[in-house]
């Protein structure tokens, strides 16, 4: 009883500060030190962003891993920085609410486990024998035994790949593997194909990209996929058999070219489409993918920075500069479950550089749209176990679409009905938003708990 009246009290502080009419647009800074690297960001479903990196001093130049927390507004509301030399490569936030970071530590790899609402270390896991190797990706998948973290092993040069599986509870090493395949370059980005297929991808060498593909459960296994590319700007999900990988590529003669190349989760049917960039300066840097099918990547135009939207279908592109007083590089971008998104990146000072945060719609734009949403929504009941209904006295729900998103942002559960009850009792114990959509347009979003 006490444990449950605990969580209790956490979700109603969690409804009474992030409320739907709370939220707003935001362009922030925040500070480290002298030469900020921004690297990797997430956000859970309701919207609390969470980005990890690291950044050097004045005198000596050595680097100090650092987590950030904000709300949905981009009001800081904690940070942890590491006193060693360190570095945080990747970031992910597990189904209990944790959140795992992966990098190094005094030249060795590191991973470790913050309480996300507090920002308390859980629990760390530091590889003292693995000289010049860092962990460089991380994410939680679902495998024959239950939850594990999932690891890529990096090192600088050619080397054998490797993966390893630790423990989410303590952090505790349960697997490693080293692949005969060797690689000349380092993964970057990784995604969750299901729940128990991950996608990494980086740099092959001579101009080619790698994704490797791991899939776990019965028939475990594994191999990678490689094709012409500079730098992959992300994988993602596309649909629910087909994984995606964003990046740019030389066509020769000085034409680049984005593409979006998708492929079947069991490894068949490659497809895709490649659109020119029309610009002589320009960087790709990360990507996401709205949950309407709409792709967004960020990077810089002409020392501006810059995002570019490619449609779900794959037949057009379009690109956007936003003008800023300090130049400033677009490292990721991740969308919400609002259809807004959040652009992360580094911004040049003076001396160096510093993180920045911005909330623009889902068109790169500052908009009040999202303030305007009429909130007329009811779940009920609410906590729930069993089943929810959903409805509304003012707009008909008689057309309208639902999804209900995780504390990960993923959806757990699609609805095509909101005249039923729904049922929930397949969903573990937690916060979710219900999402609904008519037409593909956002109407409502609404928080509800899973006892």
């Amino acid at each position: 009883m006490k444990k449950y009246s605990l969580f209790l009290i956490i979700a109603i502080v969690l409804f009474s500060s992030l409320s739907i009419n709370a939220q707003g647009y935001f362009n922030n800074t925040y500070d480290f030190g002298v030469i900020d690297h921004p690297l990797s960001i997430v956000t859970d479903s309701v919207e609390n962003i969470y980005v990890c990196g690291w950044f050097e001093d004045s005198i000596s130049q050595i680097p100090h891993a650092f987590v950030l927390k904000t709300d949905t507004n981009g009001q800081e509301l904690w940070r942890v920085t590491l006193a060693d030399t360190s570095k945080f490569y990747a970031i992910c936030l597990t189904h209990t609410g944790y959140l795992t970071l992966a990098g190094s530590k005094k030249n060795h790899c590191f991973l470790t486990s913050f309480d996300s609402q507090t920002g308390n270390e859980q629990w760390i896991n530091e590889d003292t024998t693995s000289n010049n190797f860092w962990y460089a990706t991380v994410n939680e998948i679902l495998d024959t035994t239950g939850y594990e973290l999932y690891v890529r092993k990096e090192a600088n040069g050619a080397h054998k790949l490797r993966y390893l599986l630790f423990s989410p509870l303590n952090g505790n090493l349960l697997f490693e593997y080293t692949d005969i395949n060797t690689v000349y370059g380092v993964a970057y980005t990784s995604g969750l194909m299901a729940p128990d297929k991950i996608w990494t991808a980086g740099d092959f060498g001579d101009n080619n990209g790698l994704v490797w593909y791991k899939h776990f459960g019965p028939g475990i296994g594994g191999a990678y996929w490689t094709f012409s590319s500079l730098h992959i700007a992300g994988v993602q999900r596309y649909s629910d058999n087909r994984g995606c990988s964003v990046h740019y590529f030389d066509w020769g003669g000085g034409d680049y070219y984005m593409q979006v190349l998708t492929m079947k989760l069991d490894v068949s049917d490659v497809w895709g489409n490649s659109f020119e960039i029309a610009h002589d300066v320009f960087s790709v840097t990360g990507s996401d993918k709205y949950e309407n099918g709409k792709f967004v990547i960020t990077g810089t135009i002409k020392n501006d920075l810059a995002l570019w939207f490619i449609d779900h279908d794959l037949t057009y592109m379009e690109d956007k500069t936003i003008p800023t007083q300090k130049p400033r590089t677009g490292i990721d971008v991740v969308a919400l479950p609002s259809t807004d998104m959040i652009l992360m990146g580094s911004e040049e000072e003076d001396n160096g550089t510093d993180l920045f945060l911005m909330k623009l719609d889902q068109n790169g734009l500052v908009s009040t749209g999202e303030n305007k949403l009429p909130n007329h929504l009811s779940i009920y009941p609410n906590p729930a176990n069993d089943k929810i209904f959903i409805k509304n006295g003012v707009n008909s729900l008689q057309t309208a679409k639902a999804k209900i998103l995780n504390s990960l942002g993923c959806t757990v559960k699609t609805i095509s009905n909101l005249n039923r009850p729904v049922p929930v009792s397949d969903l573990p114990s937690g916060l979710y938003v219900v999402v609904v959509y008519n037409s593909n347009k956002l109407m409502y979003r609404e928080k509800f708990i899973k006892r």
